[in-house]
């Protein structure tokens, strides 16, 4: 990460039920960017995501990996978020944290209905996001009855940006409904435009009406363009997509087969030019993004806490306001290392401005959902993702002395680690 785009940076968390290609996403933007050089499988377990050990051995992801790279000048971190439900508090604590979420999924109305607690959480918190509608290599349904069934999960209206091309069953490309220009998908490969095959000129035409009279509602100049029958440019269209999406009042829906890398880069695009700003996402928390240039104070929230076998402790936290530099004293403790994250691979910084999502070594008293702060005096803590009540319970009898004293401090850390998911119930005396 670049440290001195301050205004270039954005967080992106991606989210979708188990198997829906999370990882796989991520491991095609990074290579689409040129981030790494080579692809890797989750079946070959050397993917860049889902890295640690027992996520290996599972072949799915058990904890929040975090991955960074740069398109178009702007300083991209991706959250790649945990799918199953055992590991849905370990997602929401990041959702806190971003700037914009990619909800994955598969183009299966029978599963849209495993999309509706995520749709909540966000709408609830009032985080953007938008929709990626990966496999479509898969497709069993027509894409018009997939978007219906997506509409009955969400609160907020859905935006399609793009309609597929299908040739036979094989989806061959897709349609950008903003410019209306037809796209052939190539492996490894940006699309090619193509002439706008005339079979799907009618439904493309419905679905863009569609699209901009949704628009339109949040829009009273658009509306009256509508009304006049007069064409939008496409400045105008991307504008209110923007706008739109960071005041989190509508859902915009891609589509691809990320496994293949077709629709990676119209996803990598859109996040570039309808993402929020830092600013904008520290505002909808009530914060003041500029406020510490005036009183030099600066704001993070531990969305993880990591303890590795070589660094220790790790807290991974988003800058909600002001600068973190090398040293830096937050809530009473001076930090040891700023680290930018790469799966298992660490890369130290100098400073992460507002908007960054870096690690912070050996805050030993930060607890994940804590908020932190280089002002001497004590600040309003900020929300964090309700402990959802856990569903299994473990008691643990140490027999000897020597057993309490040798597990004492695994058994903290553990504790530490985990009471997102376990609670606090740990005061039951021994027997």
């Amino acid at each position: 990460m670049s440290n001195s785009n301050i205004n270039n940076t954005r967080n992106v968390a991606i989210v979708g039920p188990y198997s829906s290609g999370k990882t796989t996403l991520l491991e095609s933007i990074l290579f689409v960017t040129q981030k790494i050089s080579r692809k890797g499988r989750i079946e070959e377990k050397n993917t860049v995501g889902d890295s640690s050990t027992e996520a290996r051995d599972r072949q799915m992801s058990v904890e929040l990996s975090v991955a960074d790279t740069e398109h178009q000048g702007i300083n991209l971190t991706f959250l790649d978020c945990p799918g199953s439900v055992e590991f849905v508090q370990e997602t929401y604590n990041a959702l806190v944290g971003a700037g914009v979420v990619v909800i994955v999924c598969e183009p299966l109305v029978d599963k849209v209905l495993t999309l509706a607690p995520l749709f909540k959480f966000l709408d609830d918190w009032e985080i953007p996001h938008l929709i990626f509608i990966n496999k479509m290599d898969r497709c069993s349904y027509g894409y018009r009855e997939i978007l219906q069934g997506l509409k009955a999960v969400s609160s907020r209206p859905l935006v399609p940006q793009q309609y597929p091309i299908f040739q036979g069953e094989q989806c061959i490309g897709y349609i950008d409904l903003v410019s209306e220009q037809a796209y052939q998908y190539h492996p490894q490969q940006p699309a090619d435009p193509i002439a706008l095959p005339a079979d799907l000129a009618e439904l493309e035409q419905i679905t863009r009406q569609e699209m901009l009279e949704t628009l339109a509602e949040f829009d009273d100049h658009l509306l009256e363009e509508l009304i006049e029958e007069i064409d939008p440019p496409q400045t105008e269209i991307l504008q209110d997509l923007k706008q739109e999406l960071g005041a989190d009042l509508i859902v915009p829906v891609f589509l691809g087969i990320a496994g293949d890398d077709f629709g990676v880069r119209p996803l990598l695009d859109a996040l570039v030019k309808e993402a929020p700003s830092p600013e904008v996402t520290a505002q909808r928390r009530g914060l003041d993004a500029n406020a510490a240039k005036i009183a030099g104070d600066t704001i993070v929230q531990v969305l993880k806490t990591y303890f590795t076998a070589q660094g220790g402790r790790l807290s991974l936290v988003r800058v909600w306001q002001g600068e973190l530099t090398e040293g830096i004293i937050l809530n009473g403790e001076r930090t040891s290392g700023i680290y930018q994250l790469r799966g298992q691979q660490q890369t130290p910084l100098s400073s992460a401005p507002i908007g960054s999502i870096v690690a912070l070594g050996k805050l030993e008293h930060a607890a994940t959902g804590d908020t932190l702060s280089s002002a001497t005096d004590t600040i309003a803590p900020l929300p964090q993702a309700e402990a959802i009540a856990p569903v299994y319970a473990l008691r643990s009898h140490l027999k000897t002395v020597r057993m309490r004293s040798n597990l004492a401090v695994p058994w903290v850390n553990f504790w530490q680690k985990t009471r997102p998911y376990i609670g606090n119930n740990t005061a039951i005396p021994a027997r």
